[in-house]
Formats: structure tokens, sequence, C-alpha cells
């Protein structure tokens, strides 16, 4: 299986002697809520040697959320640039007196510096000073909608800030911050639909915007769909498995989902034993094939969903004559073979086997689903399935979209991806 790597999205920013600030605070965004991003940080922070490490192992300090190492980096660097990542650190533990003075010292040298003022002043509660910096700032420096909208809704101005996040997402399309905040309003005022647009447009961000997944997932709940709930806090926990309220939800979702089928089975549960109980001499088969299925104890359709392709196969005199003919049989009763096996070592049958050399075209996945699979190494149908779920929650350009389009296209075939237990 190939490797799972950081996203384009982070590889880049950190092999820059200088990513900009914009890029370093989302760098520490992704790394609060990814264990794997955070992890992957920190083995690069230990290798960071030469002339410009003290630089490069700040800006990894500040995203590992290590403020004390990278003040020691940074206090004694009279660099603008290392100034504007001081008053970042400064105002990421609510010093934003000290940051202001860094940020007034980066000014004009470093792109967003006055920006990020803006943001610190925002956080302080000192709206007025927020809004005259905002209006001061330089065309080519100005987050004007973004800044905006954070100030609109401190103020509680719901409207104007849905406005003003909605302008955000226009002017640059990834602006994950915008989407993320746009969504929280819109579920605030009651407009789900929307909502969820936006935080799905979270799910499939790359990399994935964690905050706006759990609450796609809650959304999700709230609305009788624990099953796609339940996928959303997978993801979740696919890059944060300490996630305590991803796994309470996700504990909770199961819990309703049961209580639903439960109350399903109720009705249907006479009616589906009758059926299982139901006499394999009742439908057309051919006498070898009765035959057969009397000598490998199979009387019923219960008895006969309880066994594999792969059992049937392996039996003396019970071909593939046979077994296509048992299996439409089923088929016409949506049955089939195995159903009611969890046995996840068993062996895949003959059609199986050859679906998993086919090449990964024969799923008939989007382009972007299809690059996912193909920088992961994946070029064979097999090559898939041996990824779990939450494996391919990981990989870089991968969300909640590719996901289920994987699990789709799997589906029509008769695969699927495995679901380790999340304890």
């Amino acid at each position: 299986m190939a490797q799972i790597t950081l996203s384009p999205t982070i590889a880049a920013i950190v092999a820059n002697d200088t990513p900009s600030l914009a890029e370093v605070r989302l760098l520490r965004c992704i790394a609060e809520q990814s264990a794997h991003v955070y992890k992957a940080l920190s083995d690069l922070n230990a290798k960071q040697q030469g002339a410009k490490a003290s630089i490069r192992k700040a800006v990894l300090a500040y995203a590992l959320d290590c403020s004390a190492d990278a003040e020691d980096f940074l206090e004694s660097s009279s660099d603008p640039y290392a100034k504007a990542i001081l008053g970042m650190v400064y105002a990421a533990v609510d010093l934003h007196d000290e940051a202001k003075a860094c940020f007034a010292a980066a000014g004009d040298d470093v792109p967003g510096a006055r920006a990020e003022l803006v943001r610190s002043l925002i956080a302080a509660g000192d709206l007025e000073a927020a809004e005259r910096e905002l209006a001061a700032l330089e065309e080519v420096d100005r987050p004007h909608s973004l800044l905006s909208g954070f100030i609109y809704e401190q103020r509680n101005e719901v409207e104007r800030a849905i406005a003003s996040f909605e302008a955000a997402v226009e002017e640059e399309e990834y602006n994950i911050e915008a989407v993320f905040r746009l969504a929280v309003l819109l579920d605030r005022i009651g407009d789900d639909d929307m909502a969820m647009e936006q935080y799905t447009a979270c799910a499939d961000a790359d990399p994935n915007f964690i905050p706006g997944v759990l609450n796609l997932g809650i959304l999700y709940e709230e609305r009788g769909e624990s099953n796609a709930a339940i996928d959303c806090f997978r993801q979740v926990l696919a890059h944060n498995p300490d996630n305590r309220r991803a796994k309470l939800l996700m504990r909770d979702s199961a819990a309703s989902r049961t209580m639903y089928y439960d109350e399903k089975e109720e009705r249907d549960r006479e009616q589906m034993q009758k059926i299982l109980k139901t006499s394999v001499n009742d439908f057309e088969l051919s006498v070898r094939s009765r035959n057969c299925l009397a000598k490998m104890n199979i009387f019923t359709l219960g008895d006969l969903i309880s066994i594999t392709e792969h059992e049937m196969l392996n039996y003396k005199n019970f071909g593939e004559t046979s077994l296509k003919e048992v299996r439409e049989m089923l088929d016409a009763r949506g049955l089939r073979l195995g159903m009611l096996r969890e046995d996840d070592d068993i062996v895949p049958s003959k059609s199986d086997q050859k679906m998993l050399v086919e090449p990964i075209e024969k799923l008939e996945l989007t382009p972007h689903a299809a690059q996912v699979m193909e920088d992961a190494g994946a070029k064979r149908i097999g090559d898939i399935v041996q990824f779990s779920d939450l494996e391919l929650y990981r990989l870089p350009g991968s969300g909640q979209s590719v996901v289920q389009e994987i699990y789709t296209a799997l589906g029509a075939f008769g695969l699927r991806l495995s679901r380790p237990e999340i304890r």
C-alpha cells in the first residue's frame, strides 16, 4: 500500500523558507485538527538545520502550538518577517499589546502583517480599532471581506457577516475560513441546506477542514441520517483518533441507527423469518443443483445465504453452471450468497478475484477521485480495496465525496472497503 503523505498544500508550505502569513496560519490550523499532520511537522521540525533553521523552526513551533519555543527563535531577530511571525505567536496566547508592537515593526515590508494586526484587535475585542486598521489597509494587502465578516460576527450583525463571508468565498475559492464561518452562521439561522453545502466543502477541502466535517455530521444526525453522520465522524477520527467528541457523537449515531432499524425490523421480522425458512425445493432449480444442496445440508433459503460462493465451488460436483443458477434465483429475491456471514477473512470468490485484477478505470470514477487513487499508487481495483475507509480519508486530495464515490463504485461490483472498528 502506498505511504500516506502530507497534502500538496501543506507540503508546499513547509518547503518554503518564508511562507506567507496566511499559509502559516493555515499550517497551524491543520496541525491542530490532524494528529497525522502534527506528527509529520514535529518530525520535520526535529530535522531543521542550517542558517535559516531559526525562522523555519519558529514557523513550525508556532504551527505546533509551542509558543515559548517560537519566541526563543524569534525574539532577538530584527528581521521584519520574524517580527510578523512573533506577532502571530503573541496573538495566539492573547498578548495583543505585544502582538501589535510586532506587527507595527513588520509594517508594510511583510504582506499580510497589517491584516494579522486586524485579527489580533478583533480577538482582543477592540472592534473600533480593528475597523480603523482595516480601512487603512492597502488594496494589495486587503482580505477585506473576510475580516469585515469577523467584525460583523463579533457584533452579532449576522446578515452582514453572512454577506461578507459570501463575498470572501467569491473572491477566493479556497478561503476555507470564510466557508466555515459562513456555514456556521447559516446553521445558526436555520438554513440547514445551505449550511450543509458549505460544510460539505469543508469535508472535501484539501486538506480537510475538520470542524466543518464534525458539524456536517451533527446536521446529518439531526435529520435522522445516521449512516451519513457516522461517515463524517469516521472522517474526523481518521485524522484525529483521540477526538473524544467525534467518538461520542459516533456512538450516539450508531445507537440512533440501531433504534431506527429495530423499529423497522420489528414490523418485518416475521415475514423475513418465513422467507428464510422457505425450502430450496420450492424454487426452479435443476435436479443436479438440488441434489448437491441436499448433500451439503442446505435445505432452506436461510441455509443457502449462510454459505459463500467459495465454499460452494469447493464442494464436489458443484460447478459454475449450478452456481450461476443459484445466484440468479437469489438475485431475483434481493438475496445473495454469504450475506448472513460476518467473516472478513473469507476467501474471495473466483468472480471477485477476477474483478480485483481489473484496472481502476473499470470503476468509472470521476477524474478527481481517479487522480487521488493514482497518486496513492492504486492501479487495479485490488489496490483500492487494500485501503480502509480511514486510510482513504487521509489521502491527499481525498474527502467525504471521494470516499463515498469509491464506496458506491466498489459496491456495484459486490466489493467493499474495510471499516475498522473505532474504540
